[in-house]
């Protein structure tokens, strides 16, 4: 059936006189379509397309056999009425413009309706049959406890980027019912005021959250995206619920809780882990209270705790006889410590040199270092073991060093430097020395005078860190009246 513009006045007479009307499809090409409060009209085995900024106020109650359509900016469903899919297989809403506003949507099709635009309404009945797809398109709800008619089998899914949206008030528990190939809602409650609020969830555990390796066991398998929509002024008491077929290897539901992502590999844990609440055959939930940020959330148990989170391992020679270690920490678990390993290359197999306590638990950055004493002339190797109390450890990546060839009576090091220059001296039969360094010009740009020196001693050469790139030459006067000269090169990065 086409209803054109002029064709309005014939058809809300009709409508308005009947109790109910059977169409075989509507197409509205403009006119301005009224339902009354007593009249239900349905789609027998069609659909509606409404376009070129044509009308539909039902009043009453439309019912769709098949999809959806509109574009041209028409306007659907202004009235108080459903418009109510009830076909026999899947169905479908499509709208040219980014949101479509339903005021009152209604799935009792036994399968599902799939959205392909934005859709805004004031209420959502899936009469326990029916399921809403979102795929890469938001549901907003623009009431609190405004969706009805959900259960396991029957539920908002959230198999893209779509999330659902409702309104929350103080104190109000608003089931969010959201799920994928299963049923996982979340259930919020603002405990100091409103806000709007977005779910959605999807099938797998990240390291980083949305990124990163994947978790394989000791987790429920889910994630659930959770956003406010005015940022601040939220204390959420925050209940998820999953199935037994969702919970990954070894994943102990008797000590359990509710994680919350913050960034990168680092998460805020459940101070305390407790045994999960039954809610149904095979159907779990736990509940955290206190949320005042929002991003990923999973469901873990103790040993799914993320391990020591490494963000830096640094070996460098300081003198010809010392290397220093260094290295920091993002966030810890369980950590009793670091065991510092060196190998020669001389040598196939690394020895342990040093032992540095970790933090056992924090998520603050912690620093760390170690001075291994260690003249070796060739190169080294090192990495770092992290132990955790339990006794199960990780190795770090390796890290190389350079041996100092200390030749003569005085080695120079770095060489080049890109800042200070260290001076050791071999054994020599002095007492004090002066050391001056020259520019390639010749100029004199640095002097210290009756330095007192010893056998196999280090000198530091600060000043050198500000000198400009270029060749400098470094002459150390003996008080024997003996002079030794060196070469070394200043760069800048």
């Amino acid at each position: 059936m086409k209803l054109h513009k002029y064709s309005w006045v014939m058809l809300l007479l009709c409508i308005a006189t009947l109790t109910e009307a059977q169409l075989g499809g509507i197409v509205n090409n403009g006119a301005n379509i009224k339902i009354m409060a007593t009249t239900n009209v349905k789609t027998d085995e069609g659909g509606i397309t409404n376009k070129a900024a044509g009308t539909i106020n039902n009043v009453g109650n439309l019912y769709l056999d098949k999809d959806f359509s509109q574009s041209g900016g028409a306007v659907i469903n202004t009235g108080s009425g459903w418009l109510w899919f009830e076909g026999a297989a899947a169905q479908q809403i499509f709208d040219a413009n980014p949101l479509s506003v339903i005021r009152s949507l209604r799935i009792d099709n036994g399968n599902r309706v799939v959205f392909n635009t934005h859709v805004q309404t004031s209420r959502v009945d899936l009469m326990n049959n029916g399921s809403i797809e979102l795929g890469n398109f938001n549901l907003q709800i623009d009431a609190t406890n405004a969706m009805t008619g959900y259960d396991r089998n029957n539920y908002v899914i959230t198999n893209g980027t779509g999330h659902l949206h409702q309104e929350l008030v103080q104190n109000v528990d608003v089931v969010f019912p959201v799920g994928t190939a299963t049923y996982n809602p979340a259930t919020l409650n603002n405990r100091i005021g409103g806000d709007a609020f977005q779910v959605r969830v999807f099938d797998q555990v990240f390291l980083n959250g949305t990124s990163g390796p994947l978790e394989t066991e000791n987790v429920v398998g889910k994630t659930w995206l959770i956003d406010e929509g005015t940022a601040g002024g939220s204390d959420l008491v925050v209940t998820l619920q999953w199935e037994t077929s969702n919970e990954l290897t070894a994943f102990d539901r008797t000590m359990s809780g509710i994680a919350h992502h913050i960034s990168g590999s680092l998460w805020d844990n459940p101070t305390s882990y407790t045994n999960a609440t039954g809610v149904g055959a095979n159907t779990w939930t736990q509940t955290r209270s206190g949320i005042t940020s929002f991003s990923p959330f999973v469901v873990r148990d103790p040993v799914a705790d993320l391990p020591v989170e490494l963000l830096e391992f640094n070996a460098k020679r300081q003198t010809v006889d010392v290397v220093k270690l260094d290295w920091a920490t993002a966030t810890e678990i369980n950590n009793q410590g670091f065991e510092v390993q060196r190998r020669l290359d001389s040598e196939t197999n690394f020895q342990t040199v040093g032992w540095v306590d970790g933090n056992g638990n924090t998520v603050l950055q912690q620093n760390y270092y170690l001075l291994d004493n260690n003249g070796y002339a060739g190169t080294s190797y090192y990495r770092l073991r992290q132990v955790d109390y339990d006794g199960s450890y990780e190795y770090s990546l390796t890290r190389a060093v350079e041996g100092i060839q200390t030749t003569g009576d005085l080695s120079v090091f770095p060489n080049p430097t890109s800042a200070a220059v260290n001076l050791r001296f071999g054994n020599l039969q002095s007492k004090h020395a002066t050391i001056r360094i020259y520019a390639a010009d010749g100029r004199l740009v640095y002097q210290q005078t009756a330095l007192d020196i010893t056998t196999n001693q280090v000198v530091e050469l600060p000043a050198v860190a500000d000198f400009a790139a270029g060749a400098y030459l470094i002459q150390v006067q003996l008080d024997n009246e003996k002079y030794i000269s060196k070469k070394f090169i200043k760069r800048v990065y």
